[in-house]
């Protein structure tokens, strides 16, 4: 029988579990869906309750943590949806891990159809906020899936997160539509004893650095690393807060970028490299009055419209709004801006990647990176050296085609013409075999290296191939031109 509760904090404490207790609703041979950034004392209780059962199998989004794959562990199936990322790369390379290729717009497809193939987890293991006056929670910056999974799946585990900024958007649910609570298993981040570990126990040549980054750190960014802050170089901190340097090809990129960029473009960037330094390389400050309509967050975003360059107000969705899936990638300065802001909103994937709504909007222009693209314009995303996957689909797809279907919008990839310090070329006569295509030819329109602009929409196949010729590094050009001539004529 159902208890029914006056109020709402008779409810939430009815649902309070330590960890060890929370776990205990997953059963053997259940599905759990482990959110990305997922709190280490949630996944510490995952495994420890995976082991006690014969199998558990679970579904996870650019994983961070390694002894969830590690086969020892426990038995079930190791699942990476959308995205891999560096850290698991090796398990996933290793057979360890299965990818699922899943997109963002049909995620939630199959169940929401009452597909009979449908996998919706049974389980879902997710941080929120505390809850607010009202009894509600949401999923902080980090959002992604968060709140799709946890209206679908049988039971949902929250772990409390008191270091959660606030956010504004599509993401609220009632204390009432979550299982099971856990508090006190995170504490709230101590800046002062950061900063005094830092001024004691950090090399001296780094202290003044750290102070530095300590300052440009938000709660959240903190919380993953706050008991060996002081013991990191800075460099390799910078590169975790998204302080990426501007090399000079990235430089190069975002100059010939802000040429096509033209005021009132709705914009999406993508969190791949060199892409997510558009922004801080400066490809945009020439514009104004841009919207942001996009999957993630890159750093320099927020300031953007801290500057006034971005306004929404020739947006047609959302106008005035700032909307993502997510503001992972950017940095710290942004999270101060978005915090609390009502400019910015997250809503779910499902919906506002969804083609046939974001394609919607004014001026769509999708940037995202590419390892490689051929001269018919076939571009690769995922994978490397004919099938050795690198990283997922992410939001590509949803989002390329989204441009690509806008009446006036635009679809960029953008990419080094260069890898392995300039010893292969990413613009390719032919894919190798295995090759796992991203984005096929015909939806393909601008590519851009630093060597130029190559335009391929309504260009055929020797067209095409001229184009991009063009724009690869001139160390490869004879060599694709006589590759072009054999293939193409």
């Amino acid at each position: 029988m159902t208890v029914r509760y006056q109020d709402w904090r008779d409810d939430y404490q009815s649902r309070l579990k330590t960890a060890d207790q929370a776990v205990e609703l997953i059963n053997e041979g259940d599905l759990v869906s482990i959110t990305i950034l997922c709190p280490a004392p949630l996944l510490t209780a995952f495994i420890a309750r995976a082991q006690k059962v014969s199998r558990v199998d679970f579904r996870t989004l650019a994983p961070g943590n390694p002894d969830l794959f590690n086969p020892a562990a426990f038995n079930g199936e190791k699942e990476i949806e959308i995205f891999i990322g560096d850290a698991l790369r090796p398990a996933h390379d290793a057979k360890v891990a299965t990818y699922l290729p899943n997109t963002f717009m049909l995620g939630m497809k199959a169940f929401d159809a009452g597909r009979s193939e449908a996998r919706m987890p049974d389980v879902f293991l997710t941080p929120c906020s505390p809850p607010n006056e009202q009894g509600y929670v949401h999923f902080g910056p980090h959002m992604w899936q968060r709140k799709s999974y946890a209206q679908r799946c049988k039971k949902t585990i929250a772990i409390v997160d008191p270091n959660m900024s606030m956010v504004h958007g599509d993401v609220w649910m009632h204390v009432s539509e979550i299982d099971t609570f856990i508090e006190g298993a995170i504490a709230r981040v101590d800046f002062a004893a950061v900063e005094e570990r830092i001024r004691t126990l950090s090399p001296e040549p780094f202290r003044e650095e750290l102070l530095d980054l300590l300052g440009k750190t938000t709660p959240e960014q903190l919380s993953l690393v706050e008991q060996m802050f002081h013991a990191f170089p800075p460099d390799m901190l910078k590169t975790s807060l998204g302080m990426v340097p501007i090399d000079p090809a990235a430089q190069s990129i975002a100059d010939h970028l802000r040429q096509i960029i033209r005021d009132g473009d709705t914009i999406q960037v993508g969190v791949g490299q060199p892409s997510s330094l558009m922004f801080k390389a400066g490809a945009f400050d020439d514009a104004k009055h841009l919207g942001i309509h996009t999957e993630l967050g890159s750093p320099g975003l927020a300031k953007l419209w801290a500057r006034g360059i971005v306004d929404g107000s020739r947006k047609t969705l959302f106008p005035g709004k700032s909307v993502a899936v997510a503001w992972s990638g950017c940095d710290g300065e942004d999270f101060k801006i978005i915090a609390n802001n009502p400019a910015f909103e997250l809503h779910q994937p499902e919906n506002i990647l969804n083609p046939a709504f974001m394609s919607q909007n004014h001026q769509m222009t999708s940037i995202n990176s590419a390892i490689a693209v051929d001269l018919l314009g076939q571009i690769a995303s995922e994978d490397r050296f004919g099938g050795h996957m690198v990283n997922g689909t992410g939001g590509q797809p949803d989002t390329h085609i989204s441009a690509a279907l806008c009446k006036d919008g635009r679809a960029v990839t953008v990419m080094r013409s260069t890898a392995l310090e300039g010893s292969i070329s990413k613009v390719v006569a032919k894919h190798d075999a295995g090759t796992l295509v991203t984005i096929p030819r015909y939806l393909a329109d601008t590519i851009i290296t630093e060597w130029g602009v190559a335009r391929l929409l309504d260009k055929n196949h020797r067209q095409r191939a001229e184009e991009l010729i063009a724009v690869a590094h001139p160390d490869f050009r004879a060599e694709l031109r006589k590759e072009a001539t054999e293939l193409w004529g």
